[in-house]
């Protein structure tokens, strides 16, 4: 975290930044699309054609399937275990085929959606400085994702025995209903194998992109995020991941959306009530809910896995959320010094490192610098 400086106004007057505006400029899981301090070498040309080279990918993929429906394309674009009976489809190692194409797309379609229709939004909404719009770009598209992934997961959550009501999400002790679960629904399927290959994507955007100042704490959250997907791929109690999904993307959501507002200068009067919202989802959602399924795995796991294997997804569960606390830690430090110093506060942010960002007050160009 790192404080930042005040900043000069032509008139002399000074300027603080908003500690609502610290909070949404900063987030643990919000990708680091800034322009400085790109990588260099093989990761620098990745990250040069984001867009071209998996379009390239997908188009020999899709083009290699419609000249030959039968060739190793398919295993691509489709999951290959349907039973026609159930309507589910088994779990297999061909499964690898379909992650992989979509990690792909995802670095595609985020590349894309941003250069083209978020990056023109932005200006057009009136973004101060080309910080601005790149982070409007960058939030946007996780704003779109956890929306689609959120809804959907919700869905794929009410069709099993764990669905309780909108107040509790959770029944605790329907979790391993009906393990092992290697057949899923059709929607289910797609959506845990999308998000499977949506967190090894973000993975790749970390390794890109310039690094913030909790990059330690977000390739942690990032890493412990993959590795839960698998153990739980693995033991075949994928209700658990569907629960942490959708307990994790909520809060995302609203946040991603604050920050967009904020970019493109909405009031506070606007953007403060969002805050708010955010403050009570996080709290609700990461804490309360993500409790429930902590407390049914520490319950009901030991007797659906090895000694082992019971204790290590403990450990990535109580990994991750003693990293929820983290951050909740620093929300709530910004909002204590918002309110003990009536205005005077000192910024407590994620930003990128060595980065001066440059706002623009009327005509009138300040700058506030962020130390390393």
């Amino acid at each position: 975290m790192a404080a930042s400086t005040l900043q000069q106004r032509p008139s002399g007057s000074h300027k603080l930044v908003s500690s609502k505006k610290s909070l949404l400029n900063s987030t643990p899981n919000a990708p680091t699309g800034s322009t400085h301090q790109r990588r260099k070498g093989l990761l620098a040309a990745m990250d040069r054609h984001q867009i071209d080279g998996p379009l390239v990918a997908i188009l020999t993929i899709l083009g290699t399937y419609a000249l030959s429906p039968d060739s190793l394309a398919k295993k691509f674009l489709f999951f290959q275990e349907y039973d026609a009976e159930t309507r589910t489809y088994e779990k297999s190692w061909d499964d690898i085929y379909f992650v992989i194409f979509w990690v792909a797309a995802f670095t595609f379609l985020r590349a894309a959606v941003m250069t083209y229709v978020l990056t023109p939004m932005a200006r057009r909404l009136g973004a101060a400085s080309e910080r601005a719009v790149t982070r409007f770009a960058e939030q946007g598209w996780i704003c779109i994702y956890y929306s689609f992934s959120w809804v959907t997961g919700m869905y794929c959550l009410q069709l099993t025995p764990t669905w309780k009501n909108w107040l509790v999400w959770f029944h605790t002790d329907q979790f391993l209903d009906s393990y092992p679960l290697t057949a899923l629904p059709v929607i289910t399927k797609y959506y845990y194998y999308l998000q499977f290959a949506f967190w090894i994507q973000q993975l790749f955007v970390l390794g890109i992109e310039a690094p913030r100042k909790d990059f330690l704490a977000t390739i942690s959250h990032h890493l412990v995020t993959v590795s839960l997907i698998s153990f739980s791929l693995g033991l075949n109690v994928t209700t658990f991941g569907t629960a942490v999904f959708v307990a994790m993307d909520l809060a995302d959501i609203v946040l991603s959306f604050g920050k967009c507002l904020k970019y493109i200068e909405m009031p506070d009067s606007i953007c403060d009530p969002i805050f708010a919202f955010f403050m009570i989802v996080w709290v609700y959602t990461r804490h309360f809910l993500y409790g429930h399924i902590i407390y049914a795995w520490i319950t009901y796991g030991h007797g659906y896995s090895s000694k082992l294997t019971y204790y290590v997804v403990i450990c990535l569960l109580m990994v991750l959320q003693s990293l929820m606390f983290f951050w909740l830690w620093s929300i709530c430090r910004i909002v204590y010094k918002m309110f003990a110093s009536k205005g005077g506060v000192v910024d407590d942010r994620s930003e990128d490192e060595d980065e001066q960002p440059v706002e623009f007050n009327g005509n009138a160009e300040t700058k506030n610098v962020v130390p390393a």
